[in-house]
Parts: structure tokens; C-alpha cells; sequence
């Protein structure tokens, strides 16, 4: 037993000797860092694209009053001696391509190999009057103070805009997206692995939000239209108005708060649904709600007037509101008018209940 223990002790302190001096085991490299920074700028007229894209590293861009396009790049090597990663980090070179109302960031590296390996990280402030295109490979994205159009990616890492007034467009492949105090143009917000949110939009055009794989959420949003969906993760909307109104989730609940609109959707495959509109919310909206598998609860606007067609499959229909019943009473399937008012009320489930106030 002894001689077991001394022997193990003797392999472990050999790898720690071997990775000290240099030496590989087994494809695993020690590396060396070195850090450096490259400071540039470059006149920018309002109005103007800038676009920037790094492999690995994190991109920061902030507008203000300013007439220039200004970069901090901080460029990271690594090697297996501080020689290596310091000739590696030197070969990088950063510089400005200018085309027609575009002015793109552009960085030239030398190739890498397992062994060795460059990150690039961008803090740059430009006009506040002025579009952005940054993508990212391995690493998050922030973009905030701009009056103009952002468009972000992100293969792996999260990204984020605020204080924008334009059209935003984000996703990330791998991590969570998030949006925040924009006015004006179109909203796009998308994450294949990660979660969706958007807070404070006002004056937007269409609002489209949508998660393979996490949640999404809007809160006090004023757009022409909303559309949230998520494949596996719940969908919840909060203090919003719209024309129109569509939420659904595969695989998790749906919920919306203090809406207001003329026209909702509302579906979960495995799920509850549940709706409360605003008292602002017109008496003829045309509501369609549906659960697979789950309970819908809907409270509707003060004064809603017009048709309703309530069916459970597996379940039981409560209304908590004096209605007009066509045909047999059926506890399972209810169908009648509420009022005298052009609304319109479909509720259903395969398996759950219904209850509308």
C-alpha cells in the first residue's frame, strides 16, 4: 500500500516539474501571456457605419458627442515563451478601411495553431448620430448611446444594446441577449442557447423576440406589433401595447400582464397561459388562446362585449362573467356572447381548465 501511495506521488509531482519547465503531456500546453495595446482614431461623419468583427475578445461601443471614430484594441497572445507571445501580439496590426458612409475596423494577425492563440478586445466610442455592425466569434458585445441602427452577433457570448433610438437587430448562437431603452425602428432579438429580453421600447415598429432555448421577456414595450416565442423555456410579456399581440412557447408557460391591443395570440404546447389585460385595452379586442397541455386563465378588458367560444377537452370552463348561452350548457365546452360588442373570445385546452374574469 505504501509503495502504491509513494508511487502515485511520484507521477503527480513528475507532471507538475514537467508543466513548470515547459514540457507537454499528452497535447496539453503550458502558455505564456502577453498583453498589448494598440490606441487609433479616425474622422467620422453622423451617419456613417462602423463596423468591427473579432475572433475572440470583447467589443464595447458607446456614442457620444464626438467627430471621431476612437479604438482601444487590447490584443492578447499566447505562446510557450513570453519571446513567442510577445512577437505574436507585435504582428497584429489594427487600422481603418473607409468606403462609401462605411468605416470599418480591420485587424491583419498572423496564423495560429493549438499551441498558440490571439484575442482582440475593442473599446471604441464614435458619433452618437451613427450605425453599428459588430460580430464576435468567441466573446459579448455591447453597444449602448447611439441615435442610429445596431446590428450584433455573437457565436459564442452574450450581447447587449441600450439607450439606442433606431432599428436594433441581436443574436447570439451561444448566450443570453438583452435590450434596453430603445426608441424607434424595428426590434430583433434572437438566441439559439440562451435567454431573450427587452425593456423600455417605445415607439417601436415590429417587436420580434424569440429563444430556441431559454426564456423570453419583454417588459413596458409600445410597439406596432410584439411577437415572442421560445422553443424550450417560458414566454412573459409585461405592461405592453400593440396592434397585434403573439406569444407562444413549446415547452414552458405563458404569461402576459397589463396588455393592451387589438388582436392576441397566446399558446403553449406544454404549458399554463395566462392573460390580464389593461383597463386601456379596447372592449373588441379579438383574443385566440390555447394550451395543449395546461390551464388557461384570461381576464379580459373592462366592458368586453362580443362572441366567446370556450372548449376543454380534459378539463373545466368557469366564467366569472354574465354571458349569453347558445345551445346546451356543456362544463367542458361553452359557447355564447358576452354583451352586445364585435369582440371575439376563443379559448381551448386538450388537457387543463378555463377560467375567464
Amino acid at each position: 500500500m505504501r509503495s502504491t501511495q509513494f508511487a502515485t506521488r511520484t507521477v503527480v509531482l513528475a507532471a507538475l516539474l514537467l508543466s513548470v519547465g515547459g514540457c507537454s503531456i499528452d497535447g496539453w500546453y503550458p502558455q505564456i501571456k502577453f498583453k498589448r495595446t494598440v490606441e487609433l482614431q479616425h474622422p467620422m461623419q453622423p451617419g456613417t457605419t462602423l463596423a468591427v468583427s473579432t475572433a475572440s475578445g470583447s467589443i464595447d461601443a458607446a456614442g457620444q458627442e464626438t467627430g471621431h471614430a476612437q479604438v482601444v484594441a487590447t490584443i492578447i497572445a499566447r505562446a510557450g515563451s513570453e519571446e513567442e507571445a510577445q512577437e505574436l501580439a507585435e504582428a497584429v496590426e489594427i487600422g481603418f478601411e473607409e468606403t462609401a458612409e462605411r468605416l470599418e475596423i480591420k485587424a491583419d494577425r498572423p496564423r495560429t495553431d493549438r499551441n498558440r492563440s490571439i484575442s482582440i478586445s475593442y473599446e471604441i466610442t464614435l458619433p452618437r448620430q451613427s450605425h453599428v455592425e459588430c460580430n464576435n466569434a468567441s466573446g459579448s458585445i455591447h453597444v449602448m448611446g447611439l441615435d442610429g441602427n445596431v446590428k450584433a452577433h455573437a457565436a459564442s457570448g452574450s450581447v447587449k444594446a441600450a439607450r439606442v433610438e433606431g432599428s436594433v437587430r441581436l443574436d447570439s448562437s451561444s448566450g443570453s441577449v438583452r435590450c434596453e431603452q430603445v426608441e424607434g425602428g424595428d426590434i430583433r432579438l434572437a438566441s439559439a442557447s440562451g435567454s431573450v429580453r427587452l425593456s423600455k421600447a417605445s415607439n417601436a415598429g415590429a417587436c420580434d423576440l424569440h429563444s430556441s432555448s431559454g426564456s423570453a421577456t419583454a417588459t413596458n414595450v409600445q410597439a406596432d406589433s410584439i411577437k415572442a416565442g421560445s422553443a424550450s423555456g417560458s414566454v412573459t410579456l409585461t405592461d405592453a401595447q400593440a396592434e397585434a399581440i403573439d406569444l407562444h412557447a413549446s415547452s414552458g408557460r405563458v404569461k402576459a400582464e397589463g396588455i393592451t391591443c387589438s388582436r392576441l395570440a397566446a399558446e403553449s404546447v406544454s404549458g399554463n397561459v395566462s392573460v390580464a389585460f389593461a383597463p386601456s385595452a379596447p372592449s373588441d379586442v379579438v383574443v385566440d388562446v390555447g394550451a395543449t397541455s395546461g390551464s388557461v386563465t384570461l381576464v379580459v378588458p373592462p366592458g368586453f362585449a362580443g362572441q366567446v367560444d370556450l372548449s376543454a377537452i380534459s378539463g373545466s370552463v368557469n366564467v366569472d362573467l354574465p354571458i349569453t348561452v347558445q345551445g346546451r350548457i356543456d362544463k367542458r365546452h361553452v359557447r355564447g356572447s358576452i354583451g352586445e360588442g364585435s369582440g371575439r373570445l376563443t379559448a381551448r385546452t386538450a388537457s387543463g381548465s378555463i377560467r375567464i374574469r
